[in-house]
């Protein structure tokens, strides 16, 4: 890597990302936790401020707006550091990875900010996510031999992308946020070896950002019991997870599908129904599923990359002028 790229990208993506990150999160939950201290829990106030959560209880929704805000930022953040020189709109799909994160961020507010009745969220994520498969992808309708296998993938993009965002909100409800900012670390720290080694030097990259947002997130979630990736946060990381899914596989031509289609499969850790544990075993319990399912993956692509040790491919240079047709 150019040593002034990755100078950039640990000030743009690491240091920035995370102290801004920590800072807002931290006032905007200490100011709501302030707020609500002086607010008299009863039926007769405004019952905007607080939802059931299918028990007995009844606990705050907060400010989660600002999550998906930071980890767009995050994002967009590592994106400028590995090229500073954006355009409105780049003719080349491979430089419209922070345009397609804006959509899923804005996806990712709206959720934070309303409270969206389930059938519309579903249809607002699922056009959102759409989007960004097209914008991302639509100068490659060769490779898929027709357009309307094209148009067909991108549903089929839009709707499995938002049907797991859909299951890991109902499990975020009850977990901590601290215990799913650990398992996403995990998914976008095996990422970025795996990009790397699928000839996606530049999506190897990108998700540092977010990786020093999600650092400050489960700080930040140890100290404020109410803070939730549901609602937003996961919104993001779903689809920025689809999104490079996309500049590996389509963009780029993946070395090993498998290894990058066991990657896509690893936010299903979210969904396994531990609601009666505490969070540590929580944590403990999806590491081991991430482990074997990103050891696979990695495992994998060890075994592809032995092959084409000597090819003196160089990543990084071929992407800054790839993608377009």
């Amino acid at each position: 890597m150019d040593p002034q790229v990755q100078e950039r990208l640990m000030m743009f993506g690491g240091f920035i990302p995370g102290a801004v990150s920590m800072l807002l999160l931290m006032a905007a939950w200490y100011l709501h936790a302030f707020k609500a201290s002086r607010v008299d829990h009863d039926e007769h106030h405004a019952d905007d401020e607080y939802e059931d959560d299918g028990e007995s209880t009844r606990r705050s929704i907060g400010p989660r707006w600002v999550l998906p805000i930071m980890l767009a930022l995050g994002f967009a953040g590592a994106v400028y550091a590995v090229d500073e020189q954006q355009k409105l709109w780049p003719d080349s799909n491979a430089d419209r990875f922070l345009h397609a994160m804006v959509i899923i961020g804005l996806v990712g507010v709206i959720e934070g900010l309303v409270r969206l009745p389930v059938l519309v969220g579903f249809v607002v994520r699922f056009f959102g996510f759409t989007v960004a498969f097209w914008m991302l992808a639509e100068a490659y309708v060769t490779i898929f031999g027709d357009h309307s296998i094209f148009v067909g993938s991108a549903i089929f993009a839009g709707l499995v992308s938002s049907l797991l965002v859909a299951g890991a909100d109902r499990s975020s409800e009850d977990t901590p946020a601290w215990v799913d900012a650990g398992s996403w670390l995990i998914i976008a720290g095996a990422s970025m070896p795996i990009f790397f080694q699928n000839n996606f030097s530049l999506g190897a990259m990108y998700p540092a950002g977010v990786i020093a947002v999600l650092v400050s997130t489960g700080v930040t979630g140890l100290v404020f019991k109410d803070l939730r990736f549901a609602r937003g946060g996961n919104t993001v990381l779903v689809g920025m997870l689809m999104a490079l899914m996309v500049g590996s596989i389509i963009q780029t031509g993946a070395v090993n599908l498998p290894a990058v289609m066991l990657l896509g499969v690893a936010p299903m850790v979210l969904l396994v129904p531990l609601k009666s544990a505490s969070g540590v075993r929580r944590l403990l319990a999806r590491l081991v599923i991430l482990a074997a399912v990103l050891g696979a993956s990695g495992g994998l692509m060890i075994q592809s990359s032995s092959a084409d040790a000597g090819d003196g491919y160089d990543d990084y240079e071929s992407e800054m002028d790839y993608g377009q047709e």
